[in-house]
């Protein structure tokens, strides 16, 4: 997955503006956060990235060695 920004986007199918839902979720010792954009008129899926990776134990951002 790309590594993304969760700012507001225009929808390519609808042309409203989009917010991401931004999720974190715990794998393998990782907190990954990512951001997805759905369309809000017609529901369907626009894109969706990592925001950030973070090690568990250290704390420490590691989206830039994951890459």
């Amino acid at each position: 997955m790309n590594v993304v920004r969760p700012i507001k986007i225009a929808s390519p199918i609808s042309g409203v503006s989009v917010e991401p839902k931004v999720t974190e979720r715990t794998y393998n010792g990782r907190i990954y956060t990512e951001a997805r954009w759905d369309d809000p008129c017609s529901g369907a899926f626009i894109r969706k990235g990592i925001v950030k990776i973070v090690d568990v134990e250290t704390g420490k951002d590691i989206t830039n060695e994951c890459s």
